[in-house]
């Protein structure tokens, strides 16, 4: 694994937790990191799309930030995805032990590497899930 000024706990955290994507009129499906997600790729075949990012602008930097600010952030995030055109699901980031918090996030389908980081650097995130043609979820590390 590459340095990061990522406090271990946190990465923990980020390793260990549940990833959930809502998709409308179907059950809930989770994306772990490390892991194959045989949805994403039913995903995939309904979208005509090979990759993902599973992203929020929650907490920039793991710095609480308060409700309101939270959700202008959160509503920036939709308003660049839609901007760039992409379709999306909504999702949630919940730490599987309960010590933080979950997030919304979303799931951005047929984005580019590249358009992912550029986005979790905009919006200062310390990671994101990126998922390549093989659906197998990677956390990615911005800091």
């Amino acid at each position: 694994m590459c340095a990061t000024q990522i406090d271990p706990q946190l990465l923990a955290i980020y390793q260990h937790s549940d990833y959930r994507v809502s998709v409308a009129g179907q059950n809930d499906f989770l994306l772990k990191p490390g892991f194959p997600s045989p949805e994403l790729l039913g995903v995939y075949q309904r979208y005509a799309v090979s990759s993902a990012c599973f992203i929020s602008a929650y907490n920039p930097r793991s710095e609480p930030r308060s409700q309101d600010e939270n959700a202008a952030a959160q509503q920036a995030l939709i308003q660049a995805v839609e901007t760039m055109g992409y379709a999306f699901l909504h999702g949630m980031g919940e730490d599987s032990e309960g010590g933080c918090a979950g997030e919304p996030c979303l799931l951005i389908l047929g984005i580019s590497r590249d358009q992912s980081l550029n986005l979790g650097t905009r919006f200062e995130q310390n990671a994101l899930l990126w998922m390549e043609a093989d659906a197998i979820v990677q956390l990615l590390l911005l800091r």
